[in-house]
């Protein structure tokens, strides 16, 4: 069985996703994604619109993006939530293999949710010294982000947005680390997504902690 996928020098990658009104939808991934080194040709881009009709749900919790020593990755993320609907994505990023520094990669999300702004994030591994400042990333090795758009969770380590949503994020030193760190949470932002979410003002599901003693 494949246990990774690859992105090379001038790769072009569209993942176009458009959910139906009241439809539930759970996309899985069966690999990896490793960016290789593009020895001085054109980045790889990755193009994902994500579009959730009014009253759906939408999961995703996407293998890791790999960056490998001397990449080169553009992505961009637009979400589109009509309304009362609701998406769940895990995005996890691996900052080079096993002995190796991070490739270059500049990444965008833009959330919307009935057409008006929720969630507008980027990050650019380009400049080494501001990546590895204590503001940003450290010395992690992997960046794990859990987002909740269109509901929020309870979870004292998330970020609530102005909006309806939740963001939460994770800096580890493995992939290992970042799963120990989560814990029982992500069992419960998916079930903020199936049993709650939705509307302007999103709802609240159970605390991971009480969730876990249940």
């Amino acid at each position: 069985m494949q246990t990774a996928a690859s992105l090379l020098a001038g790769d072009r990658v569209r993942i176009d996703v458009r959910c139906g009104p009241g439809a539930r939808l759970r996309l899985v991934d069966v690999a990896a994604l490793v960016a290789h080194d593009v020895r001085g040709g054109e980045p790889a881009e990755v193009d994902v619109r994500l579009d959730v009709g009014a009253r759906a749900r939408l999961e995703w919790e996407a293998q890791p993006l790999i960056l490998g020593a001397g990449s080169a990755v553009h992505r961009r993320t637009d979400v589109e939530l009509g309304c009362g609907a609701a998406a769940l994505l895990r995005d996890t990023l691996v900052l080079g293999r096993a002995g190796e520094l991070a490739g270059h990669l500049a990444t965008v999300t833009d959330a919307r949710l009935e057409t008006r702004p929720l969630h507008a994030e980027a990050l650019d591994t380009g400049d080494v010294g501001l990546l590895r400042s204590p503001a940003v990333l450290g010395d992690a090795k992997v960046l794990d982000t859990l987002a909740l758009y269109g509901a929020r969770v309870e979870d004292d380590a998330a970020f609530q947005l102005a909006g309806a949503g939740s963001v939460r994020q994770e800096l580890a030193g493995s992939l290992a680390a970042a799963t120990r760190a989560y814990g029982c949470a992500p069992a419960a932002w998916r079930r903020a997504l199936l049993d709650n979410g939705g509307g302007r003002d999103g709802a609240r599901a159970t605390p991971p902690a009480r969730a876990a003693a249940a």
